[in-house]
């Protein structure tokens, strides 16, 4: 992270972000990121891996090399026009370099505008980093902490807010009248039961590389045959954690979220794994003051998970009917305005290849962070299962190129190829292209 900055300049940095952001969300276009791609893009304090979008570690010893190597490689895309005019709008900002943080800082700034003034895939990826910093990938706490400027958000009131908190008892009455199962806290409700230590394979699901420590938990409501799974994320280095609960009626037709965020004031805040576990429910934010859970959790049923996996295979214990690709799952009780949680109609209700043949993926519109924050990651990670080497990166990328192509190495995958074609044109709003040769 880059070193705290004043607070009245973070706040106008924090703000151009945002600004820059909204841009791209009402922007209709969007390239999509060639195989000749930076490996790695720096954006808003923060390197990411392209084209997952992963957060890389960064610390004072590598982060000049990794810096280098991303600036390096975009200023390489600049047309000769290009360059000469980047050249001189970066000689602008050069100065007496105080610190290496300054030095840092600086580099984020040109790597940014190289990437603008190129409109390459550079900008592309810089825009879908906004996207999930802005839309809760990465929580709008860590836009505040990279910017340094908590202090200034608070007292202006634009920090995260608690405008749904009397709002709570009614949705989660609206989940038990569903058949929804709103659980007793873990310390108390012997229903909770943990099923499953993952340890180092959490780097494999759908959370930043550097998360590194997680465990499951599930918990069955007698009565209504609804049923939770809670999953509890942790880093080895760091205090913070995330413990997300995700309950759904028998038939997963229904489903209602849970963090482990309560409210703070005229704000929220959120606690610890040790002192949720003594929390009632009743206790934790509505969902839309929590994370953003609805541009993930998509589909024909509330999970996101591998099958074949320790994760998948827990989730999977807790139901007895296959879910039908063709089922669209209700949000409960978060339909209504302002900012409306809603789901998506399947791609292939039919069910009929690849990866539609098991999966009821949703029909969502261009740009949507369900695209690379699930659908690119699971089919470079572990989907389909048995097929993946221990190091997911360590292989071309199973998403087609601009022409719907796929590597030679994944020839033994075709059978997935025009289901991942179809995938792409939904993420991108773009025609399917489906490859000549292939």
């Amino acid at each position: 992270m880059l070193r705290r900055r004043e607070t009245v300049s973070a706040l106008a940095a924090l703000l151009v972000a945002l600004a820059i952001a909204a841009w791209w969300f009402g922007s209709g276009t969007e390239k999509t990121a060639s195989a000749d791609s930076c490996g790695l893009i720096a954006a808003y304090g923060g390197i990411f891996e392209v084209p997952s979008l992963v957060e890389v570690n960064v610390s004072d010893a590598n982060r000049a090399a990794l810096l280098k190597g991303v600036h390096s490689c975009v200023e390489a895309k600049l047309t000769a026009d290009a360059s000469a005019r980047y050249h001189a709008m970066a000689e602008r900002l050069r100065g007496p370099d105080t610190s290496a943080n300054e030095q840092a800082e600086r580099n984020f700034v040109e790597i940014e505008l190289a990437a603008a003034i190129a409109n390459t895939d550079a900008i592309v990826q810089q825009r879908q980093v906004a996207r999930q910093l802005v839309r809760g990938w990465l929580v709008v706490d860590e836009i505040i902490k990279r910017q340094g400027a908590g202090a200034v958000l608070v007292e202006s009131g634009a920090s995260a807010g608690a405008s749904h908190r009397d709002e709570v008892a009614a949705y989660q009455k609206n989940c038990t009248d569903a058949g929804v199962p709103v659980p007793g806290s873990f310390a108390t409700d012997p229903a909770w039961t943990f099923r499953e230590h993952l340890g180092s394979d959490t780097a494999i699901y759908f959370v930043r590389s550097d998360w590194n420590d997680s465990e499951v938990w599930t918990y069955k409501d007698a009565a209504s045959g609804g049923f939770c799974v809670a999953l509890v994320r942790r880093k080895a280095d760091r205090d913070e954690q995330f413990v997300g609960t995700i309950c759904t009626d028998s038939s997963q037709q229904k489903a209602c979220f849970f963090d482990n965020v309560i409210y703070d004031g005229a704000s929220t805040k959120r606690i610890s794994w040790e002192d949720f576990q003594k929390r009632s429910f009743s206790d934790l934010v509505h969902p839309k003051d929590g994370d953003f859970c609805n541009l993930c959790h998509l589909g024909n049923n509330p999970f996101i998970v591998h099958p074949g996996t320790a994760l998948g295979m827990v989730v999977r214990s807790m139901y007895a009917a296959k879910v039908p690709v063709s089922q669209k799952f209700e949000f409960l009780g978060l339909g209504d305005s302002p900012s409306p949680w809603t789901n998506f109609d399947a791609i292939d209700p039919q069910g009929t290849g690849g990866c539609f043949s098991c999966h009821g993926l949703p029909q969502v519109t261009s740009g949507s962070k369900f695209c690379a924050g699930v659908i690119e990651m699971a089919a470079n990670r572990t989907m389909p299962p048995g097929y993946w080497p221990a190091k997911p990166t360590d292989h071309a990328p199973l998403w087609p190129d601009n022409h719907g192509c796929f590597a030679e190495e994944l020839s033994p995958l075709a059978k997935y190829f025009p289901s991942l074609v179809k995938l792409k044109s939904a993420c991108t709003g773009m025609a399917e292209v489906a490859c000549p040769s292939q």
